[in-house]
């Protein structure tokens, strides 16, 4: 099979799970032998506009904003100068091509409309993979007037694939009850771990540290002012990972309500970032809104319990498996893991082989040869 993906932001350079969740499916393709290409926005730390890596081959397709181009009003919302863009240009890179599917994911939308035209031109099946599915109230609440036209081009989009590929039983729950997508062009494909990845480092055993861990985007939906407000009420330290807009203004909170107990970090070397987790009594996930969560399946994965808000968004299947408590709670939640922490530790042990079964990406082929057969 040809195959082409499209999103703005490719892993690893830049660190998302949506995008690493994305990387793990394209490098599973390439390795069964098919020919994958990923069409991406440059950003400066790539060897260059066109190369191959992991044997997927990349095209640029215009330059990659930083933190203060991609967000408008601090964090609050996404600005739309990058997605307009990558789809202006998005188009006429991929025309040349022929592919036997497309696949992008669902936000920002605007990009999905150039691919459209592309698979009709070209007779590629068209595939949208959807993270979340946003109601016309949360549309209202995100761009206040203009959220009805933001709430029309997602209704939109759910009628212009082939196929869309689920990442999990709610987001294929909410595509067929808030935007009326037709069940039977629904494939979901839970995917979050590398499975040889996970298995590697789940042997590697680490001397456990009074620490809690958050690996995240520092913007306002993750909530990581949550954790920092919950580990002030503990004696133990959190590891913050990630960067954002909103970093300034977390480290400030960490100095004035937990001072000396948060440490950020960007990012870590993988080997580093994986050893942070086994490390760590608990990854702390805060974030409202959530379509599946890589990195808590990937904690799971590992055998690190996950402590989660119960206001999140995660779907049930990844929910189930965490520990879930009030977002009010979650400093007596720490303190019961640090008080009882083998307990904890084995329940999430137990877990490992049902998440590495249920959220790999070995499937990968199996289930684009759905879409190119569809």
């Amino acid at each position: 099979m040809r195959i082409a993906f499209a999103s703005d932001s490719a892993y690893p350079w830049f660190n998302g799970g949506i995008e690493k969740r994305r990387y793990i499916i394209m490098r599973k393709l390439a390795e069964e032998g098919h020919e994958v290409h990923c069409f991406t926005m440059h950003r400066k730390n790539m060897p260059g506009h066109v190369f191959t890596y992991k044997g997927i081959r990349y095209h640029s397709v215009g330059e990659a904003l930083g933190w203060e181009g991609m967000y408008r009003g601090g964090s609050k919302r996404r600005s739309i100068r990058m997605p307009l863009i990558f789809s202006a240009q998005l188009f006429w890179k991929i025309l040349p091509y022929r592919f036997d599917a497309v696949d992008a994911d669902n936000f920002p939308f605007l990009h999905l409309f150039p691919l459209f035209f592309y698979s009709k031109i070209r007779g590629a099946r068209f595939a949208i993979t959807w993270h979340e599915v946003w109601s016309a109230g949360f549309w209202k609440r995100y761009l206040s007037g203009l959220g009805i036209l933001g709430y029309f081009v997602e209704w939109i989009s759910a009628r212009m694939a082939d196929v869309h590929i689920a990442n999990s039983s709610t987001t294929k729950r909410l595509l067929i009850s808030e935007l009326g997508a037709d069940p039977d062009k629904i494939i979901v494909f839970p995917v979050a771990v590398d499975t040889e990845e996970m298995r590697r480092y789940s042997r590697i055993r680490y001397r456990k540290k009074d620490q809690f861990l958050v690996a995240s985007r520092l913007v306002g939906h993750k909530r990581v002012e949550l954790a920092i407000s919950a580990i002030a009420k503990t004696k133990a330290k959190l590891l913050v990972i990630g960067t954002g807009p909103d970093e300034e203004k977390l480290v400030r909170l960490a100095s004035e309500v937990a001072p000396g107990q948060v440490t950020f970090k960007h990012s870590l070397p993988t080997e580093q970032h994986y050893r942070s987790f086994l490390e760590s009594r608990a990854l702390i996930m805060p974030s409202a809104r959530e379509g599946l969560s890589l990195v808590t399946v990937e904690a799971l994965a590992l055998g690190v319990p996950v402590v989660v808000a119960n206001t999140s968004s995660l779907p049930e299947e990844v929910k189930s498996m965490c520990l879930e408590t009030g977002e009010d709670r979650l400093g007596s939640m720490l303190n019961k893991i640090l008080a009882n922490s083998k307990r904890y530790e084995n329940r999430a042990m137990g877990l490992r082989e049902k998440v590495l079964r249920e959220f790999s990406g070995d499937d990968a082929g199996k289930v684009y040869e759905q879409v190119v057969e569809s």
